[in-house]
């Protein structure tokens, strides 16, 4: 997704704070057990506890978004900051971020997209139901995590043009059913695949190196 096209997508919720719990200029904190509406921020971060529930999206412009363990949430999208989920938790939306990483913990599952533009992606024991994209960052998944679409790595375009090669790693048993596409034919990336790991549809513009 193109940088303008995704901070339209996060502006839209800081028109409009209403039923959810939001703030400018500090960060927002959910204690374990708790419930929430919907977390939102601009200059702030995100944090919600353990075996939470939050029936919105958790946004923030400028911070990280970090959830605990066995929490249920939505979408979690941030412009400048990691995005840090814990174990066993429920993503009922997207996960995604510009500028920063995105790990995930075992158990856990997105039932959506997890993408970022400048960043990694480490997956450990996490379900992904949609795909996995990136620009300039690397992607790991680790511990039997499975990927039902498939991993992008998306065409260079403006200042995100970097030139660094990337790697994707794929160890543990892991599997990417839906492919792997680069659709940068310029772009040098290596995937790297164990003997446990498998990736069931094609790759393209990428070379395989199996370990």
């Amino acid at each position: 997704m193109k940088k303008t096209a995704f901070l339209s997508v996060l502006l839209v919720p800081f028109l409009s704070f209403l039923g959810c719990d939001a703030s400018v200029n500090r960060s927002r904190h959910l204690g374990d057990g708790q419930r929430s509406t919907g977390m939102t921020s601009v200059n702030g971060s995100i944090y919600v506890g353990a075996n939470c529930i939050v029936d919105g999206n958790c946004h923030t412009v400028n911070g990280r978004i970090e959830v605990g363990d066995g929490s249920q949430v939505e979408a979690l999208e941030t412009v400048n900051g990691r995005i840090l989920i814990g174990a066993r938790v429920a993503v009922d939306g997207n996960a995604g971020t510009v500028n920063g990483s995105i790990e995930s913990g075992p158990g856990s599952k997105v039932h959506g997209d997890v993408s970022t533009v400048n960043g990694s992606i480490e997956l450990r024991g996490t379900v992904v139901d949609d795909e996995v994209s990136t620009v300039n960052g690397d992607v790991r998944l680790r511990d039997k995590s499975i990927v039902h679409g498939g991993i992008v790595i998306k065409g260079r375009h403006g200042f995100f043009s970097r030139g660094h090669d990337l790697e994707i790693r794929l160890e543990g048993g892991s599997v990417v059913e839906g492919g792997i596409e680069v659709r940068d034919a310029d772009r040098k990336v290596k995937v790297y695949l164990d003997k446990d790991s498998a990736i069931q549809g094609d790759v393209r513009n990428a070379e395989v190196v199996r370990e």
